[in-house]
């Protein structure tokens, strides 16, 4: 018999990505300690990076040295409306009702049993109403969610690269090798990679219809 071939797996690359990703969602943890360093964590219900008081051992990943190293590392983290944070509640009640919320700690709805009173908003009939309100699909190619990369080498070149932040393309300098694909030529390139050629709304020219007047 032929030896079984494993199928193809993540990347190592996605598998870096995803082991950082869930350490971006573990809540903070100064550690059994008692040193005062000040260091960044990434607070899932705030969605954003914030200072805590690390002990100095133990602890967890969700702790890094700076506001930038933080971002850097959980900056792909979805961004989840504010009801799809809240915990699942089933309420004081005893019905049997099979519903769906959204887990900020797996990143995933989730089933739970709902009482048939009170709770919260996070609770969603089927499955597929839950993903479509707390993970809404990105538009655009994956490469325009790739943050600034200026690259390895020491050349000083224009380019421009999408900043999803601001849903715009801003010029930057790049080395000249390595890098990332968030990487164009012009910024017409841009955004009719990244917005489907929607420009900026300065960009943009409205054309107002004509007006004819008649002459008696």
């Amino acid at each position: 018999d032929l030896p079984a071939v494993p199928g193809p797996g993540p990347s190592p690359a996605a598998a870096v990505s995803a082991e950082k990703q869930r350490a971006c969602l573990l809540p903070p943890d100064d550690g059994p300690c008692r040193a005062l360093v000040p260091r960044w964590y990434y607070d899932r219900h705030t969605q954003s990076c914030q200072q805590f008081t690390y002990g100095g051992c133990y602890g967890n990943a969700n702790n890094f040295l700076t506001f930038d190293d933080c971002e850097k590392s959980c900056w792909t983290i979805k961004k989840v409306p504010k009801l799809c944070r809240m915990e699942a509640d089933g309420g004081p009640c005893r019905s049997y009702l099979r519903r769906y919320a959204f887990n900020l700690s797996s990143m995933r709805c989730e089933e739970f049993i709902y009482g048939g009173c009170y709770g919260n908003a996070n609770n969603f009939r089927d499955l597929q109403s839950c993903v479509d309100h707390c993970l809404p699909e990105k538009t655009g190619p994956l490469l325009c969610y790739s943050p600034k990369d200026e690259g390895l080498c020491s050349s000083s070149v224009p380019r421009y690269y999408y900043d999803i932040k601001t849903k715009s393309c801003k010029e930057f300098r790049y080395t000249g090798c390595g890098g990332n694909a968030n990487n164009f030529v012009t910024e017409t390139d841009c955004y009719n990679v990244c917005r489907n050629g929607k420009d900026r709304e300065k960009h943009n020219c409205m054309l107002l219809p004509r007006t004819f007047r008649k002459h008696a």
